[in-house]
């Protein structure tokens, strides 16, 4: 059994941890509530962007004008766009998503072979640091994001996707983050960017308005189909619809990886806030067991102090 002083010691060091756990955790919460607005309040815009993007999409087709982002290519050089944190103890909030990201990669490269190049866009420090550890090719990385992010953080990732995929000869942009469900639930989503597909940009529509919660009455206040449904509407575009493609386009693929961002941020927050919480139950849970531990042993330090004083006594008293 441990010393009295060491036990001492050991519930020291556990009050000054529960100390700095229940600090941040604090701080994780505040961060939570500011990121998780703007994640909620983007949604119902992000929701219309997208159905824009798929009426477009399907005009687009329909009247076969060309574009790069819809026409579909071979598929040999794919950039993943991993989005994690630039900081840790956020429980498994990074892991899962490298653990899905480095299971896509792989399952790529394995069925197609040296045919493929999988090149990682690293968003945080810790997709980063895990993609170059086992030998992946990062080929740029965004880092240091605000606590709560902002468009302004986010619109340099996404005009380098844009432009990436026009320039650099990429077939498919893929991104692998968190989508946030709830404060206690996060779920790691890979969902194809570029070419733009009309199933992906359905799924991407259908997952963003949650089931439950917070603005789920928006998918049922909806009049008619949902968004991205059969109901076609009728625009008139000035000054082409070739011209009007060519920008607009553009600018509702950066809303979409925007909110990728903004979810990811969101979850992350959550995800730590929980996990500083756990944190500090632990050491809670730890030092009142330590403290029974030390009111034991002192107990028994007691009680063998007695039992040599009746000895002592006993043996005086028998001479």
């Amino acid at each position: 059994m441990a010393s009295t002083r060491q036990l001492k010691t050991k519930i020291g060091a556990v009050k000054n941890i529960k100390q700095i756990t229940k600090a941040m955790q604090m701080v994780a919460a505040t961060k939570m509530r500011k990121s998780q607005e703007v994640a909620l309040n983007a949604r119902p815009y992000a929701r219309k962007s997208f159905a824009l993007l798929l009426h477009l999409l399907k005009q687009a087709n329909g009247e076969d004008l060309g574009s790069i982002f819809w026409q579909q290519r071979n598929g040999k050089k794919i950039a993943l766009v991993v989005i994690t944190s630039d900081k840790g103890l956020a429980g498994s909030f990074n892991s899962s998503v490298l653990r899905a990201a480095h299971k896509w990669k792989q399952e790529q490269e394995d069925v197609r072979g040296r045919t493929l190049t999988v090149e990682i866009v690293a968003v945080g420090k810790k997709g980063r640091d895990f993609f170059k550890v086992r030998g992946g090719n990062v080929i740029a990385e965004f880092l240091q994001f605000s606590d709560v992010t902002t468009f302004a953080d986010v619109r340099p990732l996404a005009d380098w996707v844009v432009q990436a995929y026009e320039t650099h000869g990429y077939d498919k942009i893929v991104v692998c983050s968190n989508q946030f469900i709830s404060a206690l639930v996060q779920k790691v989503e890979v969902r194809q960017l570029l070419p733009l597909e009309p199933d992906a940009l359905k799924e991407t529509i259908e997952g963003i308005i949650p089931k439950t919660g917070k603005y789920s009455e928006l998918a049922r206040e909806e009049q008619g189909p949902p968004a991205g449904g059969e109901r076609e509407l009728s625009y008139v575009l000035e000054p082409s619809r070739e011209e009007i493609l060519k920008n607009l386009v553009r600018g509702l693929i950066q809303v979409e990886i925007a909110y990728f961002v903004f979810e990811s941020n969101a979850s992350e927050h959550s995800a730590r806030m929980v996990a500083m919480k756990s944190a500090t139950e632990n050491a809670d849970r730890l030092q009142e067991e330590l403290q029974l531990v030390l009111n034991k042993a002192r107990q028994a330090a007691i009680t063998q102090e007695l039992t040599e004083i009746a000895t002592a006594k006993e043996a005086l008293t028998s001479e």
